[in-house]
């Protein structure tokens, strides 16, 4: 339930009919029907923000799309001062907020609809993400959309229930950069069926999100969908998240080290605006061992020390006894990176 000042979800109107129903999106890729386009409006999707410092895939995706944009700089997934550089001087060109941060507006400028016959570095950032980041072998990282990447991208896009066309536009594009994370060898999906195969760990089943309780979450993520997440005005806002990998190896974490747990929030319910629930970075534990965290005593503490040494953030682990506003008296909140 709390706010990460360290990522950016910018949740805003989009001033792009097709994109949006209501507060939710379609499946289809927006951008499909115009290559290059980019967006101008506030992001309604949400992007995990990178920022000098971070590294891994997400930055290899970055580095390639920021060269497409005719910027020298290594592709080597640290994001350093020069990549720092890069994404300022992008930010300033295209009249965003010049502050070094890559969240959702800057994404969505950077990106750029790629499909088969195309060759060029944006290929090559969709490249990585299916060869290194999703198991695709058969995917060269090239930079020419041939045959094997069509075939990836549709296999891609159909196991995420977008359209299988083979056009990497916008949703196709945010699939790709949040649905994998760091932490592991194995896919989100065969992490969330080891989750749901896992007696230690039981999964609420109550949300006021529909379709966003903690188990469906679970069974989303496990056949390869998003899962759905609530806002912080609004339950039922219709967004979705790819559960991130880290976060999913955690809560097998906590289990495999001996521990029961109930778990009462993942992505769906109300939270704060920037919660990491929204990230899919976060769960919140309503039992711990037996014992319901519904007040404040020592399972508390036992509870946010697993966490931490299951991987979660510090930083962004809460409980009764470290949260003086009082929002966290009746769970434990556990945050991945």
């Amino acid at each position: 339930m709390t706010m990460r000042v360290s990522r950016l979800f910018l949740l805003a109107p989009l001033l792009l009919a097709p994109v949006m129903v209501g507060c939710g999106t379609t499946s289809a890729d927006p951008l499909a029907a115009a290559p290059g386009l980019s967006l101008s409006a506030q992001s309604v999707l949400s992007w995990q923000a990178l920022r000098q410092g971070d590294s891994g895939r997400d930055v290899v995706t970055l580095q390639y799309l920021l060269r497409h944009r005719g910027y020298s700089l290594s592709v080597d997934g640290a994001f350093g001062p020069g990549t720092d550089s890069a994404v300022r001087s992008f930010q300033s060109a295209n009249g965003l907020v010049v502050d070094g941060i890559v969240g959702g507006n800057t994404w969505e400028k950077l990106i750029v609809t790629v499909r088969q016959g195309d060759n060029n570095n944006a290929v090559r950032a969709v490249q990585d993400q299916l060869r290194n980041g999703y198991g695709y072998g058969s995917v060269a990282v090239d930079g020419a959309f041939g045959p094997a990447t069509d075939s990836a991208v549709r296999d891609f896009q159909s196991r995420r229930g977008l359209s299988a066309d083979g056009i990497v536009g916008l949703n196709s594009w945010h699939a790709t950069v949040t649905g994998a994370s760091t932490g592991g060898t194995s896919t989100t999906a065969s992490l969330a069926n080891q989750i749901l195969n896992n007696s230690r760990i039981t999964l609420g089943t109550s949300s006021s999100t529909t379709g966003g309780n903690p188990r469906q979450n679970i069974v989303d993520t496990a056949n390869g969908l998003p899962a759905k997440r609530g806002c912080a005005s609004n339950a039922n806002c219709g967004l979705t998240v790819y559960l991130k990998r880290s976060m999913l190896q955690g809560m097998l974490n906590l289990a495999n080290a001996g521990n029961r747990f109930y778990i009462t929030s993942i992505a769906g319910g109300v939270h704060s605006t920037y919660s990491d629930h929204y990230a899919g970075l976060a769960l919140d534990i309503g039992i711990w061992n037996g014992t319901s965290l519904s007040s404040p005593n020592s399972a508390h503490t036992a509870a946010r020390n697993a966490c931490i040494a299951a991987g979660s953030d510090p930083s962004q682990t809460f409980n009764a006894y470290n949260d003086s506003s009082g929002a966290h008296n009746n769970h434990v909140h556990c945050a991945w990176n």
